[in-house]
């Protein structure tokens, strides 16, 4: 197969005034170019039934300015289109700053035969338009989708936590600082059985600077005022920073900024383990360079416990040109497992951001993989890699499917967000084997729109390794096409990274459980997935949103 298949050339669009948008507030459903047909996969409204985290960021605009946002709580579907309730905690600084605990209206939700859904949450700060798609009925991928503003993120049916049970997590959170540039935090914390940290370590990126922010000793606390959130400070020579905590289960914990310093940070939480595990780890990360291009990377890597790396592959996309590097190495510094604080400073060699090469990142072992911030002077990459179990598709089934980043016209950048869902066949590339429908939140294009229909081919990569290509030649989105390289994490999960011209995201499929079958299997899924639906980090443009595409 062609390793990464050639971009088409980007039409000439025209950015839309965000002036012409201040002070809307749209309800989901507009849209135009509506031509695809949704799969009749058997989906309903009862597909979607019970309290669910929901968490999600992007970007928010408001008359003339925009910012990062977040949103991280409670929503509570009744399995017949109504949104009964829920209270989520809003972090944008667009629209005034920290916003907690704000309840939510009664609204409705609708779901289609594929899984795909539209919903509102209408809170005392506005209403946001949602458009998400179900792979199970404890789990699903989300985007905002209204002509306020755009963002990806995740819905996991809530679970509970005993209080004082959560022991050692490493976590890892992004978003934006006071001048809306890109920032980024990994680390642990050891808890004691009444929420304290007693040991605790974390790594800053702010904007690419990294100086004085890596491996700082880390206190304050995470307690659990109910089974189901609680709150946190963490305490460091970067500053304290408050967050609310939401409960998915005894495993993994969602957290949002609550504090008035400016900063919006949201993320993950997971029990930490204090070595790397055996194996083939896939992985995807994203951000920009030192000289403010977006970037993302992903591909597959061997490793031993003590996160030694080799025979590495990296596929990469720095504002439209992509590339393929193998192998890599690496190595957490001499340091050998089980690591102080669960932490390896990794330094690698010829891993690149394709402007800079041998970069070095703040790694922290947690259940499933590895959180990983890029913590030296080159860039800004946030991302995460996962022990692989699998290393192929599972057709025929239906996928779900996330992605964000940010595309350009060559003059500007913006944000990029998409949710699908497509029925993977047996048939063998190169004929068409994936199709279904897409719906797009361009801030490029100006307008949301929905139901585009997909149809594509993904081929895998010969011998297996759990890499593929999935590609979309023409499709109604901003840019015309979907060019996509696919790491298989296991059985339900694969993440990509997009290789397009005049676009690049990262995102993920998700295995879709056939509602006819919703019990052991789903569960299944719901637990193979737990440790793949955190929030990935934004591909954060710094404040100057002049493109660098092109400019090297």
């Amino acid at each position: 197969m062609n390793p990464l298949a050639p971009p088409t050339k980007f039409a000439s669009r025209v950015f839309m005034a965000l002036a012409a948008i201040a002070g809307i507030f749209l309800t989901v459903g507009c849209g135009s170019n509506s031509n695809g047909t949704p799969n009749q996969n058997g989906f309903t409204n009862s597909n979607f039934s019970g309290t669910y985290v929901i968490a999600v960021s992007g970007t928010d605009i408001n008359s003339q300015t925009e910012s990062f946002f977040t949103i991280v709580g409670t929503i509570i579907a009744d399995g017949n289109g109504n949104i009964t309730g829920g209270t989520v905690d809003i972090n944008d600084p667009n629209i005034g700053g920290v916003f907690p605990g704000q309840s939510l209206s009664k609204s409705t939700y609708s779901v289609n035969a594929d899984g795909r859904a539209t919903a509102q949450m209408i809170t005392p700060q506005g209403t946001f338009g949602l458009d998400f798609v179900i792979s199970s009925s404890s789990h699903g991928l989300v985007t905002r989708f209204d002509l306020n503003g755009t963002g990806s993120g995740t819905l996991d049916i809530q679970g509970s936590a005993p209080e004082g049970s959560l022991g050692a997590l490493a976590f890892s959170l992004s978003g934006a600082d006071v001048n809306q540039n890109p920032l980024g935090t990994v680390g642990s914390v050891v808890l004691n059985s009444s929420g304290e940290i007693t040991t605790g370590v974390q790594d800053i990126n702010d904007n690419t600077d990294s100086a004085g922010f890596t491996g700082l000793p880390l206190s304050g606390s995470l307690v659990l005022s109910s089974t189901t959130n609680g709150t946190a400070e963490f305490d460091s020579d970067f500053g304290s920073l408050l967050f609310d905590v939401w409960v998915i289960d005894s495993t993994h914990v969602k957290l949002i900024e609550t504090d008035t310093s400016g900063l919006a940070l949201s993320g993950d939480a997971f029990t930490q383990v204090t070595n790397f595990t055996a194996g083939q780890l896939v992985y995807t990360a994203s951000g920009i360079d030192s000289n403010g291009s977006p970037i993302a990377v992903g591909g597959y890597v061997t490793t031993d416990v003590n996160g030694t790396l080799s025979a590495g592959l990296e596929d990469y996309n720095n504002a439209g040109v992509a590339n393929t590097v193998s192998p890599f190495i690496a190595n957490c510094n001499g340091v050998l497992a089980p690591f102080p604080g669960g932490r390896c400073q990794l330094i690698t060699t010829a891993f690149t951001n394709g402007l800079q090469v041998n970069l070095q990142f703040a790694a922290y072992p947690f259940s499933g993989g590895v959180f990983l911030l890029e913590n030296d002077s080159a860039g800004f990459l946030q991302g995460t890699a996962y022990n692989q179990t699998a290393t192929a598709f599972n057709p025929p089934a239906g996928y779900a499917l996330n992605l964000s980043g940010v595309n350009s016209d060559g003059v500007n950048e913006a944000e990029v967000d998409d949710i699908a869902q497509f029925n993977a066949t047996t048939t063998a590339a190169p004929a068409v084997n994936a199709t279904g429908v897409l719906d797009e939140n361009s801030l490029l294009n100006g307008t949301p729109v929905q139901s585009l229909a997909l149809s594509g081919t993904y081929a895998p990569d010969s011998p297996a390794t759990g890499r593929g290509s999935f590609n979309v030649p023409s499709i109604r989105t901003a840019i015309g096409t979907l060019n996509l390289e696919y790491y298989v994490v296991n059985s339900s999960t694969v993440l990509f990274i997009e290789v397009d011209q005049a676009q690049l995201s990262s995102g993920i499929f998700d295995l879709q459980a056939t509602p006819g079958n919703q019990g052991g299997q789903a569960m299944a899924q719901a637990a193979a997935q737990s440790h793949v639906s955190t929030i990935r980090p934004i591909t954060r443009l710094r404040a100057n949103k002049a493109t660098n595409w092109g400019k090297k």
